[in-house]
């Protein structure tokens, strides 16, 4: 393009003249006619005019053409006749469908556990009823057998305390079970710079188009769907970037994507080379590599050597001696 048409890194606008941040028409926010500002169609990428049959997706807010996502027209007119109508878009549909069958197969998990809770709980109540029995017959005993007994309750008191433990170990369980399963095909990418877009769609899809960047050309994955990003937490005052949650297809490609991540070492752009890959952890997990890693730094303190965290635990290496 002409140096004369741009000015600061802006473009010059074709029917005022004034540089500023331009439309792909080459027309500025005051001249850009108000089909200019139509959204486009998520399939076809054209304008969605008021004139044409749109409508627009609840799950990811696009526009669409009905003809392009094969709405019939009847139930076109049903949606618009029809107040607080909701509609998705194929897209949208398959993301909703694969939900339903994780969230299906937890349900069937709490099933079982809920009966495996109900048997352990009326364990408890008949150990509790016979702990009422035996305090019964206390009463009519004399003192050595009231000691003897004092002894089977206390005994039975300890059981019930154990069941308790047990009740509390399960539910434990299946909320880590089901942590699990929220992060089993899930990323997390550190030091990715924050877009500065005002819209939060445009910021997801700066964010998606990074990701895709960082997969693709960095990573030399080629096989991998991103299903959704998010930023994690609030924007921070001291404008850190955040941490960017990347949920994939299935968890194949995850594993793919973070066995790839030794080709960072390769990466000439200083930018990219600050970003960190690791694999979406529960609580307890992250807990458990924190204990880890401040077990290995106390042993590099006292100087024991050759030391290192995989898989989780602590290994040394073989043949190596501490230094004093």
């Amino acid at each position: 393009m002409d140096a004369r048409t741009r000015q600061g890194g802006k473009k010059k606008c074709r029917e005022c003249n004034q540089f500023e941040d331009l439309d792909e028409d080459m027309r500025c926010t005051t001249c850009a006619t108000p089909e200019d500002k139509l959204e486009e169609c998520r399939t076809c990428k054209k304008k969605v005019r008021e004139i044409d049959n749109g409508i627009k997706c609840d799950g990811c807010k696009t526009w669409n053409h009905i003809g392009c996502e094969k709405v019939g027209k009847n139930y076109y007119k049903a949606l618009k006749e029809e107040d607080g109508a909701t509609w998705f878009c194929k897209a949208c549909k398959q993301t909703i469908l694969s939900s339903f069958g994780e969230l299906r197969k937890l349900r069937n998990d709490n099933k079982q556990t809920r009966e495996e809770l109900q048997k352990v709980t009326s364990n408890t109540e008949n150990i509790n009823e016979r702990v009422n029995n035996i305090e019964d017959r206390l009463n009519k005993q004399d003192e050595d057998t009231v000691e003897k007994t004092t002894s089977k309750v206390l005994e039975r008191i300890e059981q019930v305390e154990i069941v308790q433990k047990s009740v509390e170990v399960v539910l434990q369980r299946l909320e880590e079970k089901q942590q699990r399963e929220k992060c089993k095909k899930n990323i997390v990418l550190y030091n990715v710079p924050e877009s500065k877009q005002q819209r939060l769609q445009e910021k997801t899809d700066e964010d998606i188009l990074k990701c895709r960047d960082l997969f693709e050309n960095s990573l030399k994955v080629k096989q991998f769907k991103i299903e959704r990003v998010l930023r994690l937490g609030r924007p921070r005052e001291d404008e850190r970037n955040r941490p960017i949650l990347v949920q994939l297809r299935d968890e194949n490609e995850k594993w793919s994507i973070i066995n790839n991540a030794r080709n960072m070492k390769y990466e000439t752009d200083p930018e990219k080379k600050k970003i960190g890959i690791s694999k979406d952890l529960t609580k307890e997990e992250r807990d458990a590599e924190k204990r880890v890693r401040e077990e290995l730094r106390e042993k590099r303190r006292n100087g024991e050597q050759g030391w290192y965290v995989k898989n989780g635990t602590l290994h040394r290496t073989q043949g190596t001696r501490n230094r004093y």
